[in-house]
C-alpha cells in the first residue's frame, strides 16, 4: 500500500528498524522479511555461464532474487534453494559466485 510521498508502509514484524520505507520493497528469499531494495543484494542467473551472480547495480536484465548482504540470510538462501526457486532455474547451476560474497562477507 502507498500513500503520499511514494513511503510503502510495511508491517511492523517484517521492517526491524522503521514502520515506512522510501522507495521499492522487496523480500529476502533468505529469511523472508520485506526491505527497502537500496538493503538487499539482487542475485541473477547468467545464462551464458549457467551461474549465478551478484548485480550490485540492480541493472542486468532477466529475473532477480533478492537477499540481505548478510551471511546468515545467504547461507539459508542457499541450503533452502531458494535461488533456484525464485529465479526458475531448471537444472543444475554454479554458485561459485554466491560463494565468493559469502566469504567476503564472513572475513
Amino acid at each position: 500500500m502507498r500513500n503520499r510521498g511514494g513511503l510503502m508502509r510495511v508491517r511492523h514484524d517484517q521492517q526491524q528498524s522503521a514502520a515506512e520505507v522510501r522507495g521499492p520493497v522487496r523480500t529476502c528469499v533468505g529469511c523472508r522479511r520485506r526491505d527497502s531494495d537500496s538493503r538487499l543484494l539482487r542475485i541473477v542467473l547468467d545464462p551464458r555461464a549457467a551461474a549465478l551472480s551478484p548485480d550490485p547495480g540492480r541493472r542486468a536484465v532477466g529475473r532477480g532474487a533478492w537477499v540481505h548482504r548478510d551471511q546468515r540470510c545467504i547461507t539459508t538462501a542457499l541450503d533452502r534453494k531458494a535461488f533456484t526457486r525464485s529465479l526458475r532455474i531448471t537444472g543444475n547451476v554454479s554458485h561459485d559466485a554466491i560463494s565468493e560474497v559469502l566469504e567476503t562477507l564472513s572475513s
